[in-house]
Parts: C-alpha cells; structure tokens; sequence
C-alpha cells in the first residue's frame, strides 16, 4: 500500500502532536513535519478540493488560522481571505484581531463564503452558543460554515473563572479551555445553536481509500471526535442542510436537481503556464458552471491544486505514437470528458489546433466551441487562422501592446471578440508587501529583485539568466528571487542568506514583495507587471515560434513603463540596464507609467472576469470591449 501523503504540502512524513505525555488530545503519528498539518487539516483540504472551494471569488474568515491552512488560502484568495484571531502577535503571518465576545456583531451578515474555526468554541470567554450562532450568522446562503470542537465522555462542563490551569487541564483537557464538548449530550448544547447531524461520518465527506492516503486514521472516521469535521451549508431561510444519516434517510429518494452544464478547457503548452493559465483565470470566475481540464502541459499539477479536476495527455512527441493515431484518441478523450463532467462548452486556448480537437468538435455538434486567441502572433503561424472555421466563437484576450501587433490575427480581429486583458490574479487581490515577505522569509528592509528567464526552452536565455544572477549576487545589498518549476527539482541556493529559490503558483500573489523584477515579455507576466505597477526589466525570449515579446517590451520601454534587455545586448549594457533597474527614481517613474496605463479608460478590468460572464450569460450581450 502507497505510504500516506499530505495533501496539503506532498510530505510523508508525521510526527506525533504536540503536548504532555498525558494529555488526552496526544496521538502519534497524525502531525505533517512538513507544514504542521493534522488530520482535521488534511480533512478539511480534501473536502473543499472535492468541492471544487479552492478557488473562485470567495471571502473566508478563518479563526486561529493555522499557517498550513492560512498559506493556501492567503495565496488562492488574496485579500479575500482573513484570518483573524484575538491574539494577532502570536502568528508568524498577518492576522486581524477579532474578539469573538465582543466584535461580531461589527461584521456585516452573510459576508463570507466560508467561515472556518478549528477548537476555537471551547477557548471563548463568553456564551459559546452566542458566538457560535453569530459565526453561522456571517455566512452567506449557500456558503459553509466548517469547524471543529475537541471532545471528552462525561457530559459537558464549563467554567469562565475560578478555575486554575491545573483543574482546567483535569475538567476540559487543557489549561486555556473554558468548557469541554461530550458526545452524549452535544444535541443539547452546541445543538441548542447550530442544528448539527445526529451522528458523524467522515467517509460520507472523502471515500475511506482517499482518507487513508492522507493519513486521517480511521479513529477518527466515525463518532463525534476531536478531528470530526462538521460542515453547515448556510440555507436561505437560515437553516442548514446536512447529509442524512442512515436513521433519517426518507423512504424515497427527493428528486435530484437538474445537472449543471459544464465546461470542459482544452490546452497544450508543453513546459510553459501561459495558455493553461488563462484558462484557469476564467475557471475561478464562473459562478454556476462547473469546469474540467484536459491539458497537455507538464504544469497540470497546478489545475489540481487550485482544485479543478484535470485530465493530462502528454503530446505525440513524447508518447512516440504516430499523429493520427494520437488524434483520434484526443478526440475520443475529449469525448468521454464532455460525457463525464456534462460539459456544453469547450474552451481552447492553443495557437494550433489539433486535429483530435477538430474531430471531437464534428462528433459533438451540440458543443458550444470557444477559441480563446491572443494577439501578437509570429508571421509563419498564418496558415493556423483557418482553424477559426471550427469555433464560432474566437475571443482575444486584450493587450496592452495591441497598438503594435502586425501579425496575423490582426487581419482576422473582425470575427472576434474583444475582451480586457486576461490575468488569473487581480492586482487587488495579491498579498500585501508584508505579508507576502512574511510567507516567502523574506527581510522586511532588504531590497529584494525576482529572477525569471530560465524557466523557458529557450538555451540562449538561460545562460543570460546565469550571468544575471552573477550580477545580482555580486551586490551585497540585494536579495535574490528565483522562481523554480516544480518539474526541475530542487536546486541549492547560491548565497545562503540573500538567494532564495522558491517554487510558487501563482507567484503574482506574492508579488508585492520584491521591488523590481527581471522576466520575459509573455503575455501573463507583461500584464501582470504592467497592471501591478512592478518595475521591471523585460528580457523577452526571441525563438522563432513565440510571440512577439519584443513588440510588448519595446512598447513598454516606449511608454516609460518598463526597461528592455535583450538576449544579444552586451556586458556594458547588461550593467547598465541593472544600475537604471536599481534607482529608486527610476522605479518610482516606471511604476508611475504602469499606473497611468492600468488606469486608462474605466481602469481595470479582468477579460477573464468578461468571459466567464459570457459563458454563463450570452454572447450576444456586450461581448466585445
């Protein structure tokens, strides 16, 4: 049997909890060395995974956020996310204080998609019911209100005061607990304010093989527990929707609802991120439709995290299958995904179409067929236009550059559709300098520059990538970001304090920790420097089957928006571009272009946002920007 795994950060490796010897909450083996997690964690992830709850536009409010949980969300979510706690000091990450006896009611109801609390009821030193009615009270309809209590037999007991640390630790099981939960007399108690299920089953939340894999120990599986999860679905009239247990099924089955249509996302992209990516930033964004991948990028990975269920098929070139064979089963696994996930819609985003997507589309005539198309296409990609024929509807994602683009899908831009530009993170939504320095161990003080030209096919830039780095560490006074593929492995740092090697999706969320940046000129890092107002040195990749970066970075550098490097420029030029990079006046100045670009006409806007609209709505209702 496979060795169990945390779901949360991929270590095999648990430890036993923390706490005395003697304590009643101590079990062995439960604790990922690798982020802290514990069963209840891991629990937690996997049902909102399952549920698809990892991304979207959703507000969480989580109490005594614990870091291996507050990571992900602050990192999903961005400024949607709040953790909040009554002690704020004692958390290595930002955290808003919150008295939970005293502040609710200063929160507006129905505020938040989720509201999460992990052994937070038996800490308060107020009325528990009070609190825990008033947390149910700030979750919107159709939102879930998830928490935890610990438990011990012999009825439940409190005491707000007169009560040393010692007869704490003997009544409630610890020395800072007001109160202890009991399994026997739980309808009573927190019942009285939560309607809560007549028993506890985890395996009706995650199948036991998926519960064994992620180490949650089958003593916490069934009965009211330490690490039983509930999960109160916030209903309209206020009440909650809960799985019936065995002794409540009705008779006959209700009639189940009518399945939404889905959307089924198709892309290649081989060791890049980009067309994947703007697919992902439609996915988070649509509301009512459920979405499924098939992708044959190596960063697949990525979909599943960001909890979307992904289909990998690795291209001809790899498998060594001859093409037409490869294409008829692409178009026959397209077709099992449309039937699997009831998809209507098929969204592609690849400069080239496949034969195999061609076919799918002839055998399932009913599917609405979407080509998302950016600009800035090389010459020699001409021939590929024609395949518009197969998707009425061709949408391109806006570019800031468009001004410049004299490829091929120029002549074409009267059969599209124009959107905003595309970007899977909102500016607004990234992490706070702070913060965002605090999540990646950054100094708060130090001059920080990220580095990122290696992650590319391309030899040429690689090798820039090295010098530059050269470059970077031989300045004291700066610190080094690199961004590391999850597909590469590890590499060592090259100075042990100011070179920081990280792997991080989507690194724009952190993006307000570093003070300039050295990237190529594609379309999601140009956009999200652009909008984001990071000053940056473009060093676009030139190879023959790219975009035309260079139009972007030239256009940029033409605006005062950014610097531009290119791969055959010189030593003295490469010096001379990083002293303009380093001067706080001229970063100042390119954030300043960046802004007033950003803010033209309504401001901005997410294309991305502008198509999941479309897809849940009509076409025909003010699609083109």
């Amino acid at each position: 049997m496979a060795r169990p795994t945390c779901n949360i950060c991929g270590s095999s490796v648990f430890g036993d909890t923390y706490g005395e010897k003697d304590s009643a909450f101590l079990r062995r083996n439960v604790r990922c060395e690798g982020c802290g997690s514990l069963e209840r964690h891991r629990l937690i992830f996997e049902v909102l995974r399952l549920r698809g709850l990892l991304s979207g536009n959703r507000r969480i409010l989580h109490l005594a956020p614990e870091e291996c949980l507050a990571t992900l969300f602050r990192s999903r979510f961005g400024s949607r996310y709040l953790g909040a706690d009554i002690d704020p000091g004692q958390f290595p990450f930002a955290v808003t204080r919150l008295d939970l006896c005293r502040d609710l009611p200063t929160l507006a109801p129905a505020s938040f998609d989720i509201v999460l609390h992990n052994h937070v009821l038996e800490h308060v030193a107020c009325d528990y019911r009070t609190v825990a009615a008033g947390l149910h009270r700030l979750v919107k309809p159709g939102g879930l209100h998830i928490f935890s209590i610990p438990f011990l037999e012999g009825g439940f007991r409190e005491a707000l005061d007169g009560q040393t640390g010692a007869e704490r630790t003997a009544r409630f099981g610890q020395a800072d607990h007001m109160r202890i939960f009991s399994p026997g007399d739980l309808a009573a108690t927190l019942g009285s304010a939560l309607p809560l299920p007549a028993d506890y089953d985890a395996t009706r939340l995650v199948p036991a093989e998926r519960l064994r894999a992620i180490n949650v120990p089958e003593a916490a599986w069934r009965g009211f527990n330490n690490n039983a999860v509930f999960l109160i679905e916030r209903q309209e009239d206020g009440q909650t929707l809960e799985a019936p247990t065995p002794a409540t099924q009705p008779a006959s089955p209700a009639p189940r609802p009518a399945r939404p249509d889905g959307v089924l996302f198709v892309s290649a992209n081989g060791i890049g991120q980009g067309h994947l990516t703007r697919q992902l930033a439609v996915a988070r964004r649509l509301k009512h439709r459920p979405s499924a991948f098939l992708t044959m990028s190596y960063s697949a990975a990525i979909v599943r995290d960001l909890g979307f269920p992904v289909h990998f098929v690795p291209h001809h070139g790899l498998t060594g299958e001859e093409p037409a064979a490869w294409n008829d089963r692409l178009a026959a696994e397209i077709g099992l995904l449309l039937e699997a996930h009831h998809a209507t819609t098929l969204v592609y985003d690849v400069n080239f179409v496949f034969d195999g997507v061609i076919k799918a589309l002839g055998e399932h005539s009913g599917v609405q067929a979407v080509w998302i198309r950016r600009g800035m296409w090389p010459a020699h990609h001409a021939g590929y236009i024609g395949a518009g024929a197969h998707f009425p509807i061709v949408v391109e994602p806006g570019d800031y550059a468009g001004e410049c683009d004299g490829g091929p899908t120029v002549a074409d831009r009267a059969k599209t559709r124009l959107v905003p530009p595309m970007l899977l993170i909102d500016p607004s939504e990234r992490l706070e300098r702070a913060a965002a320095r605090q999540a990646l161990g950054l100094p708060q003080e130090a001059t920080v520059i990220l580095l990122d030209l290696s992650r590319s096919a391309n030899p040429d830039l690689a090798r820039l990538h090295a010098r530059l780095l050269d470059d970077l560490l031989a300045r004291p006074d700066l610190h080094v970001v690199e961004l590391q593929s999850p597909l590469t492995g590890s590499t060592a740092a090259r100075h042990p304090e100011r070179h920081h090697r990280v792997t991080l999706h989507p690194a724009y969320a952190n993006s307000r920790a570093w003070d300039a940046a050295i990237v190529r000129a594609g379309y999601n890092t140009f956009h999200e420097n652009i909008a984001g107002g990071i000053p940056t040195l473009f060093v676009p990749d030139e190879s023959p089957d790219m975009d035309r970066q260079v139009d972007r970075a030239r256009w940029a550098e033409s605006r005062g928006a950014a610097l531009l490097h290119r791969i055959g420029d010189g030593e003295a030029q490469r010096a001379a571009a990083l002293d303009r990079l380093l001067r706080l006046d001229i970063r100042a100045g390119l954030t300043a272009s960046c802004a007033a670009i950003a803010g033209a006409g309504d401001g901005w806007r997410n294309g991305a946002e502008t198509l999941a609209r479309m897809l849940e709505g009509s076409f025909d209702e003010g699609g083109v920007e």
